[in-house]
């Protein structure tokens, strides 16, 4: 499937030019979809190998497309079909393998970490390319992966001063029945304590990348923004499922949820804290119209946020 923002779409209806630039765009990515399937499964074999599950087979694996301007964050059109694409994966899987939460607070879990990823993909900076990747218990014996990439162009006479970005998604479902039988830890609260932890990273690099001039204030604002607003809403859901934030959140390789973690949500991670205080020190001797952004940084910082 591929889908277009209304706004990057109102372009193409009007210009034969801008749809060909759009076509350039999945063009790439199709001619990518290869070597990306081949590292997407080079990834997840590793990751399965860290977990210790040997016995994992493939329900369902499949890939979507998305084009927006760089500054737009809403791929719930594409989080939708993956969240579908995982109700008709568990009913053809294996009966033993518990079904994988599908109440509104389950399905929204979802949905971040499919924005979390893409987002991820569609950054520049170094801190964010490791987040392009996801492995997720969603219960026991069923994982599902995420992967993505995306492609750039910019012409201001088509399109504006704003960059125009396809990604492309991959996701892959897997069932483990050794995996039901080791009784690994699971829970919707350790994928929303994940994912509060991506997203909080992406905010860092975004004030970065401002720093660095690749995007300009009107940019940051809106995506700082809607940084802000997930991340409210996967700590509402912590909150109301009890999670323990004071204690150091640590998860194992062979928890089943991709890389080791250890991280505490009080002192915050400290390179992102580094990244965001080298940050605004470049903004600081730039123009003012950048205060805004140093403020919310600075408080940020103080409040240990990161």
């Amino acid at each position: 499937m591929s889908c277009t923002s209304g706004s990057v779409q109102t372009v193409a209806n009007k210009t034969v030019i801008a749809k060909s630039q759009i076509d350039k765009l999945r063009d790439m990515l199709d001619e990518q979809e290869s070597a990306n399937k081949d590292s997407f499964f080079a990834q997840i074999s590793a990751h399965l190998t860290d977990a210790k599950i040997t016995d994992a087979r493939e329900i369902s694996y499949d890939s979507e497309i998305k084009t927006e301007y760089t500054s737009e964050f809403s791929l719930d059109a594409i989080a939708g079909v993956i969240t579908a694409a995982l109700k008709a994966a568990q009913a053809a899987g294996d009966p033993l393998v518990p079904e994988a939460g599908m109440d509104p607070a389950s399905i929204s879990a979802y949905i971040d970490v499919v924005n979390s990823v893409a987002e991820a993909a569609k950054s520049s900076a170094t801190s964010s390319s490791s987040l392009s990747f996801s492995m997720n218990r969603l219960s026991p014996g069923m994982f599902a992966f995420l992967y993505a990439v995306s492609v750039t162009i910019k012409d201001v006479d088509t399109f504006g001063s704003e960059a125009v970005t396809s990604t492309a998604i991959y996701y892959r479902f897997m069932q483990s029945i050794d995996d039901i039988k080791n009784q690994a830890v699971f829970g919707e609260a350790i994928i929303d304590a994940k994912n509060l932890i991506k997203m909080k990273t992406l905010q860092a690099a975004l004030t970065d990348i401002l720093a660095s001039g690749e995007i300009d204030i009107d940019v940051w604002s809106k995506k700082d923004q809607a940084y802000s607003t997930a991340v409210s809403a996967i700590e509402k859901r912590l909150n109301d499922a009890h999670f323990d934030r004071k204690s150091l959140f640590v998860l194992g390789e062979d928890c089943g949820f991709g890389a080791a973690i250890s991280h505490s949500f009080i002192t915050g991670s400290t390179e992102n804290k580094m990244l965001v205080k080298d940050a605004i020190k470049t903004l600081s001797s730039m123009d003012k119209k950048f205060a805004a952004a140093i403020d919310i940084s600075q408080v940020r910082l103080v409040s240990n946020y990161f």
